[in-house]
């Protein structure tokens, strides 16, 4: 794959992400997008979704927002090095959420999981808790994440 997968996916008109989806991401084969949207294309893609009701008004936004879609797989465990906490809501198909408590807690946390299924939005501090996903098998799974506070 040629460039980043910023630079793959800024300059795509949002009439074109087909020629995006057909490409998976190198090392990341379970996901065939995942990306930094350009402001311009952040902008179009707001206007078929809302924010997050349960968000503050005041809530400040970075200007990114990523996408994750695939078939068949998902992430594995791991912690995000972001910046803020993120909210990532599922759009279409389903995954299952694998959750373990940070190292801290592990004496009275449990690790945990459930299924996100399309219209459910997750609000995680991924850069504590540890986590992973699972798509449910033959299902495309397409999911909108975004950073706030």
């Amino acid at each position: 794959m040629v460039g980043s997968t910023k630079e793959q996916t800024e300059n795509y008109p949002m009439g074109s992400i087909k020629i995006v989806i057909s490409k998976p991401i190198e090392e990341h084969e379970e996901y065939h997008l995942l990306g930094k949207l350009s402001s311009l294309n952040l902008r179009k893609m707001h206007k078929h979704y809302p924010k997050p009701h349960f968000l503050p008004n005041d809530v400040e936004f970075p200007m990114k927002e990523y996408v994750f879609m695939g078939y068949d797989d998902g992430a594995t465990m791991h912690i995000d090095f972001i910046n803020r906490l993120m909210w990532q809501a599922q759009l279409k198909g389903s995954k299952t959420w694998f959750l373990r408590p940070p190292p801290e807690c592990q004496n009275v946390c449990t690790p945990l999981s459930f299924l996100a299924e399309p219209g459910d939005v997750v609000l995680l501090d991924t850069r504590v808790w540890y986590h992973g996903t699972t798509t449910t098998p033959g299902q495309f799974s397409l999911s909108i994440q975004s950073e706030y506070g």
